[in-house]
């Protein structure tokens, strides 16, 4: 056993979930929301994705705490057309408005036969992008989602100051019933933040190519990785894509961008105003759902035999690794390290809820 599978224990998926639920309650998130956030947030460590789990717990409790997310927030909709509007969240849990503004998007695509765009302002971080066209995809329809990221920490491609975050989105394509969708899920960065985060509570290195220190100097020290910058993806493409992903994000709104943007864990004193871009197109508009699902069902199968590279056992469609992570996770326990571990005992101490014991 490796020094990183050591430092990772289990705990009951079930009791993760009440856990999580018990600490937003107790900070007045209503239950029927805080079940639904607590459900996103676990659901990105059942696949793997802890860069957006529940490491961000406690940042989002000390947020309630400090009265810059909104507990119990009138989300709004104004400016509705047959297929758009835009979603105000006032102030709430990003996971919560990101949820509420896909389900527009689906029953306005649903009740008027028409692919459906909805617009967010006056958000908060809202986890993984997948989560929410994954709701488009067990409607028979392509989801998008695109989001501003909650933190600048990539600077313009040629640039030295943090003036874009990196920005993730995600598309969803429904397949045959029965398996998991196609679902591109990504930062516009090498490694999204989170990654670096998880990294530093578990006293783990980074690859050498994910951030620069604050001398412009790349790093493998997660804690020096945090004071500097994160490196965009391929270079100047992912530095345009990381802007177009936030521009789609905020410019049809009153989101914030670029210098405006408030830092999630650094600025307890403002509201955030994150912006989200949720999307979806109806398959039926342009094809029979049976036609279209026969054709995924054929390119998947040629992807899957596909003649490997030498070492390779398995070629994946995308997000089929964390379809099985996820399978996993909810037999054997939810996989966190001992340093996130750490942070949400402390945080269940401070809010009255123990953390179930991990094995």
């Amino acid at each position: 056993m490796d020094q990183k599978e050591a430092n990772i224990k289990r705990i009951s998926y079930p009791a993760l979930l009440d856990f999580v639920c018990q600490v937003l309650t107790s900070l007045g998130v209503p239950e029927c929301e805080a079940e639904l956030v607590s459900e996103s947030l676990v659901d990105a460590d059942l696949k793997g994705v802890h860069s957006h789990g529940v490491v961000r717990l406690p940042i989002y409790a000390e947020r309630l705490r400090a009265g810059v997310i909104n507990a119990k927030p009138n989300i709004k909709r104004k400016r509705e057309q047959l297929g758009s509007c835009i979603v105000d969240g006032d102030n709430g849990l990003g996971h919560l408005v990101g949820h509420l503004a896909m389900e527009v998007a689906i029953d306005k695509a649903r009740a008027n036969s028409v692919p459906s765009f909805v617009a967010v302002e006056h958000s908060n971080h809202y986890g993984a992008a997948g989560y929410f066209v994954e709701q488009a995809t067990r409607a028979d329809m392509i989801g998008f989602s695109f989001t501003v990221g909650a933190i600048n920490h990539m600077a313009p491609w040629g640039g030295r100051e943090a003036l874009l975050g990196n920005n993730p989105f995600a598309i969803g394509l429904p397949r045959m019933q029965g398996q998991p969708p196609v679902i591109l899920d990504m930062a516009c960065s090498v490694a999204a933040r989170g990654k670096i985060i998880v990294a530093a509570r578990n006293g783990e290195r980074i690859p050498a190519d994910w951030a620069l220190d604050l001398q412009g100097r790349p790093t493998t020290d997660p804690i020096e990785a945090l004071k500097g910058l994160v490196q965009p993806v391929g270079g100047p493409k992912g530095y345009a894509l990381t802007l177009v992903v936030g521009l789609l994000s905020t410019m049809l709104t009153s989101a914030l961008f670029g210098s405006g943007l408030r830092h999630l864990y650094e600025d307890l004193e403002n509201e955030q105003n994150s912006g989200h871009l949720m999307g979806v197109l109806p398959i039926n508009l342009f094809t029979a759902p049976e036609a279209f699902s026969e054709r995924m069902s054929q390119v998947s199968y040629e992807i899957h035999n596909a003649e490997k590279a030498s070492g390779v056992e398995e070629i994946y469609l995308p997000g089929e690794r964390e379809h099985l992570s996820r399978e996993r996770a909810i037999r054997d326990g939810v996989p966190l390290g001992t340093g996130v571990i750490e942070d949400l005992k402390a945080c269940g101490r401070q809010h009255g809820a123990k953390l179930p014991i991990p094995y």
